[in-house]
């Protein structure tokens, strides 16, 4: 597979965030984690400090000699940290003792980076065994900046999202050419590398089929006792229809039948897999405001088939992965939530720093006349409403601190 530079690349090892610590890399399945990590020994120099703990070969040379990893940093350390990979070694019971016992001999000597899935982002939340020996980070879908292979005009914090004019200004630097074609590409065929480097219909259709398929029967029997698997199989089948609008489990306990918590506990498990996250409505400064059910969306947008949703998740995942990397960079911590009221009136996203809102996000097709709900509650929250608008070609400033982007300037910023 024809490799990308990633924009993790730019901060992942930054050595005032991590030096002394090991990184934990979690994502979902096939999301690129393994590439980006063997890419990253190759940069440093070394290729045999790989271990994929699904290698019977690596367990064995452990349970061998509990000092194999140590003895392989001691003979190559130099005065620098040896870089060193280990994949999907959370597939073993007694992981947390393992990577506690090199880490607490070797940690000046050095670099480890730990990758997986499901079970790791999970996992990693129990226990206290590994408290303060690490720092977690995410690796999202591919972006905009990523597929033209082009991160120059990626914002470093959400400044220019408060400052609108300095937003606009930053916009209106970055030029077109190819961004529409990248733009279109990454809509039809999802932000999974391997997909959507070959941009092939047949290809796409095959590997969404079989990419489902193994989230929703091998790795859910893999990380829960579910065993109504045809249940979970038809609530997947369902929840692309509920895109965008506020998840009822009550609507699905009516469409599926079973309990309630029962399909709530479903829709956990299907997060911890990376196969959807959820966005928090924002209630504080705002009257008759929704304060529970939230809005669902999918790491691959192109399993939906309403262009108008495809777009939405694409841009609920662009916000999702800007917001994920301004906390993970040290930042603050941000979030990405929406608003809506009991009027029915509405805001795709906001962005949230230290519980305090940033900017308001409206994701539309062609919609080219600033949004009601848009203007209402930037003025009810003081702060600047975007429209992004995928057939916009310049950025436009509006009354009342209202603003209309073209959806691939504002992606090359977000990242």
């Amino acid at each position: 597979m024809v490799s990308m530079e990633r924009l993790l690349r730019s901060y992942l090892f930054d050595p005032e965030l991590v030096a002394g610590k090991m990184i934990f890399l979690t994502g979902p399945r096939q999301v690129g984690k393994t590439t980006f990590a063997r890419n990253w020994l190759e940069e440093q120099g070394v290729a045999g400090t790989y271990f994929n703990w699904d290698d019977p070969a690596v367990w064995q040379a452990y349970k061998r000699n509990p000092l194999f990893f140590k003895n392989i940093i001691d003979t190559s350390y130099q005065g620098a940290p040896v870089p060193m990979v280990f994949d999907e070694i959370h597939k073993h019971r007694e992981w947390r003792q393992i990577l506690k016992g090199i880490y607490d001999t070797t940690q000046d000597r050095m670099q480890l980076l730990v990758t997986g899935s499901a079970r790791l982002g999970l996992y990693r939340k129990t226990g206290d065994s590994l408290l303060g020996r690490f720092f977690h980070f995410r690796m999202f879908p591919v972006g905009l900046p990523e597929a033209v292979g082009n991160l120059s005009f990626v914002l470093e914090d959400e400044t220019p999202f408060a400052q609108s004019e300095a937003l606009l200004a930053h916009i209106r630097r970055i030029a077109p050419e190819g961004l529409r074609e990248a733009l279109d590409r990454l809509l039809a065929f999802g932000g999974f590398p391997e997909p959507f480097l070959k941009a092939s219909p047949r290809f796409h259709r095959r590997w969404l089929k079989e990419y489902v398929t193994l989230l929703t029967r091998e790795d859910i029997r893999d990380l829960s006792r579910i065993a109504d698997l045809k249940g979970m199989e038809q609530l997947v089948a369902l929840l692309p229809a509920r895109v965008g609008a506020p998840l009822s489990i009550n609507s699905l306990r009516e469409d599926l039948g079973g309990h309630y918590q029962t399909l709530a506990n479903w829709v956990e498990i299907l997060k911890a897999l990376y196969l959807i996250f959820t966005i928090s409505p924002w209630s504080r400064d705002i009257k008759r405001a929704l304060r529970k059910e939230q809005k669902l969306y999918f790491f691959d947008w192109s399993v939906l088939a309403d262009p108008g949703a495809r777009f939405e998740n694409l841009i609920a995942l662009t916000l999702s992965r800007m917001a994920a990397r301004f906390t993970e960079t040290g930042r603050g911590e941000y979030d990405i939530s929406y608003v809506r009221d009991r009027e029915k009136r509405e805001v795709d996203f906001l962005l949230v720093k230290d519980g305090n809102p940033v900017s308001l996000f409206e994701a539309k097709l062609g919609e080219i006349k600033i949004s009601g709900p848009g203007r209402y509650f930037a003025a009810r929250l003081k702060i600047p409403f975007y429209q992004i608008v995928l057939e916009a070609v310049a950025a436009e400033a509006f009354p009342d601190n209202c603003f209309i982007l073209p959806a691939a300037a504002f992606m090359m910023a977000a990242g």
